[in-house]
């Protein structure tokens, strides 16, 4: 037996992966994973779509996830990775949100006041639209980190960087997103 921190949370699992409590894991990952999906995917019925398939994938092949190579959110977040590749080889295409098809709702927390709701959605709208403008890898590692809320390490892990060079990206991608807003702005 071993524990995993998943989270918040102590897991115990047996290295075969057959003790996973994924019903317990899908309530705890969903909202990340849907959150990283949707910051790559347009519409959010497509989003729902991969994330049944990513669970699917995971509950399937839970024999395979060893703790001993790293964390649970690591090879969940990997099983996403490569699920949204598939799903970008089927469709043919790398940009994935459309700013002429408007603001996602799901990505809007709702507010107390209609003024604060209204400033959220223009600056997300904003935001969406300047990550268009970088490379393919920038908007992954982002997405990695911020929706999915994943530390370097484990992005390293997912895409096959080492740590420092995960930092060195994202630190420059986010000065890249940075001068981007600003040109919009001006």
């Amino acid at each position: 037996m071993f524990a995993v921190v998943t989270g918040h949370t102590t897991k115990k699992i047996d290295p075969a992966g057959s003790n996973l409590d994924f019903a317990e894991l899908f309530k705890e990952y969903y909202p990340r994973i849907y959150n990283y999906l949707r910051y790559r995917v347009n519409p959010p019925e497509d989003a729902e779509d991969l994330i049944s398939v990513i669970f699917e994938r995971a509950y399937v092949h839970r024999e395979k996830f060893d703790p001993d190579k790293g964390a649970f959110s690591t090879w969940l977040f990997q099983i996403a990775h490569n699920t949204l590749a598939n799903y970008y080889r089927a469709h043919q295409r790398r940009s994935v949100w459309e700013a002429e098809r408007g603001l996602p709702d799901d990505l809007v927390a709702s507010q107390p006041s209609l003024e604060a709701q209204v400033i959220e959605q223009e600056t997300i709208r904003h935001l969406l639209q300047s990550l268009e403008h970088l490379n393919e890898r920038d908007r992954e590692i982002i997405s990695l980190k911020f929706a999915g809320h994943l530390g370097n390490q484990e992005i390293g892990q997912i895409m096959d960087l080492k740590e420092k060079t995960v930092s060195v990206v994202l630190l420059r991608a986010m000065r890249r997103l940075q001068r981007q807003l600003e040109e919009e702005r001006s």
